[in-house]
């Protein structure tokens, strides 16, 4: 009986990895992030006319629909 648990364990966990599943969830919105020119674009202008120097090094990103046509 127990040479037959060792095998048939294995096989067991063999057939539930099979079916595993990788694919994405229907439950969960597409979506991508791209830069929030807006915001860039307010702290640019403030920065401009403060006379203060920035440099993004991490640009601030926003989440918008996959399907928005809104490219990086």
């Amino acid at each position: 009986m127990k040479r037959l648990m060792v095998p048939a364990t294995a096989v067991f966990i063999l057939v539930l990895a099979g079916c595993a599943s990788n694919g994405g969830s229907r439950f969960v919105k597409e979506e991508k992030f791209v830069v929030d020119t807006e915001y860039v674009d307010a702290v640019n202008h403030v920065s401009r006319q403060t006379g203060v120097r920035v440099t993004w090094v991490n640009p601030p990103t926003k989440r918008v629909p996959a399907d928005s046509g809104i490219d990086d």
